[in-house]
């Protein structure tokens, strides 16, 4: 069976490098500005763990990078401060290894070298001065351009930066949001309990979603030990107590396809047809069984609002 196939990347990250490299990571709005799609940010969610990463800022090569998960949606990192203010409060939070290079060349040096192997659409750097894209964040390129950066920076430094936990730092966003929920006044402690019980499926969503599915909407398991409750607008970004609270955000799956719903390595199109992240392997695919369900198709014709975000805002393509 096939393995995934490797990919390398550039970013431009002057005004956030200090923060991305400490932290472990790299950030960035979904859209634009203007809220046009954007083929950078588009970019975060094509990264898969073990894809290397050049660092750029300030007019040179920093430090190189490995992905060590795939993309989530996550809070803009309250490091940045006032740096990129017009942008908005959540994006894609992709997991970097950083290391310091030893060398940090300046690519506008090197520029007779560098235009042979520039990507052709969506470079970082202008093709006239080598100098980065104004607009550029993160950029495929090509095995060329990547053996031409080691060969400039003469290797990385032992220290190794620690990439970000994405998923204790959801935990910690979940926690603070459940402490708000406990201090709300204008909520009873009915409706406080039954929405925190909602976080991890249980409570009255549970009961809600068992009552709307009868058993998992893809397997067809029947019996509740077995299943498990899961949003597909996911609980922290429910923007109101009803969304977290509603049936017809749930899908009553399997544990397997839970974790991979929730994780954005599978999606459903509107027709009801499975969607499998190409950052799973083929030999992963089997293991988990989606062979034996990727060909059938559920109703969701009460989701189809909740499904439609989670393909723009969880999958990962």
């Amino acid at each position: 069976m096939s393995e995934i196939t490797r990919a390398y990347w550039w970013v431009n990250h002057k005004q956030t490098f200090q923060q991305e490299f400490e932290g472990g990571y790299l950030w960035s709005p979904k859209k634009s500005a203007t809220g046009a799609t954007n083929r950078f940010y588009d970019n975060m969610r094509r990264a898969k763990p073990g894809d290397s990463v050049v660092s750029y800022a300030d007019g040179r090569i920093r430090a190189l990078g490995e992905v060590t998960d795939t993309a989530t949606t996550a809070p803009k990192p309250a490091t940045f401060r006032t740096v990129g203010s017009k942008w908005s409060d959540w994006g894609w939070l992709l997991p970097v290894q950083w290391q310091r290079v030893n060398a940090e060349p300046r690519p506008a040096d090197h520029l007779a070298e560098l235009l042979p192997v520039l990507p052709e659409k969506y470079s970082p750097l202008n093709t006239s001065t080598g100098k980065g894209n104004q607009n550029a964040y993160l950029s495929e390129i090509d095995s060329g351009l990547m053996s031409l950066v080691k060969s400039w920076t003469n290797g990385t430094t032992d220290a190794v930066q620690p990439s970000c936990d994405s998923a204790a730092l959801l935990e910690l966003i979940e926690e603070k949001e459940c402490g708000e929920i406990d201090r709300n006044p204008a909520l009873s402690q009915s409706e406080r309990e039954a929405l925190v019980l909602a976080r991890k499926g249980q409570g009255v969503f549970r009961e809600r979603v068992i009552a709307l599915h009868g058993s998992c909407v893809v397997s067809g398991i029947g019996d509740p030990r077995l299943l498990r409750a899961s949003h597909i607008k996911p609980w922290r970004l429910c923007e109101t107590s009803t969304e977290r609270l509603d049936p017809q955000n749930g899908l009553l799956l399997a544990p397997n396809l839970d974790q991979m719903f929730d994780r954005g390595l599978i999606s459903f199109n509107d027709d009801g047809s499975l969607i499998v992240s190409s950052t799973l392997a083929d030999v992963d695919r089997g293991a988990m069984g989606l062979h034996l369900v990727q060909r059938s198709r559920i109703s969701l014709a009460p989701h189809l609002r909740y499904i439609e975000y989670h393909r723009a805002s969880v999958l990962i393509p």
